[in-house]
């Protein structure tokens, strides 16, 4: 049974935990995130039609139709990493593998 959590936040759900801070992609803000789970968890995505798309979206979409399950997402607000070309896919895998370590090395 889903329980609505008034004022609720991603780390409102048991097992969850989530940052964000400011790495300088927008001005001010606060512009990436971590959300983990203790436990792996279903995962599903909404992905761009366009033609043009960012290599990040190709390693999400491609992990959650092999694995469909995950523990941790890395999000980033106001840059969408696309027209990066093969550099852009060694980034992305690059910022999956040095969080995914950090993380098993990391006590929550």
């Amino acid at each position: 049974m889903h329980q609505f959590i008034p004022e609720g936040t991603i780390t409102s759900v048991r097992g969850f935990k989530a940052a964000g801070i400011f790495c300088g992609i927008k001005k001010q803000k606060k512009d990436i995130a971590l959300i983990y789970s203790d436990k792996p968890c279903s995962a599903a995505g909404t992905f761009t039609l366009n033609k043009v798309v960012a290599a990040p979206n190709v390693i999400s979409k491609n992990i959650i139709k092999q694995q469909g399950k995950v523990r941790t997402i890395l999000v980033n607000s106001g840059n969408a990493n696309a027209c990066t070309g093969a550099i852009g896919f060694e980034n992305a895998l690059a910022s999956q593998s040095y969080s995914c370590k950090k993380i098993v090395y990391q006590s929550f």
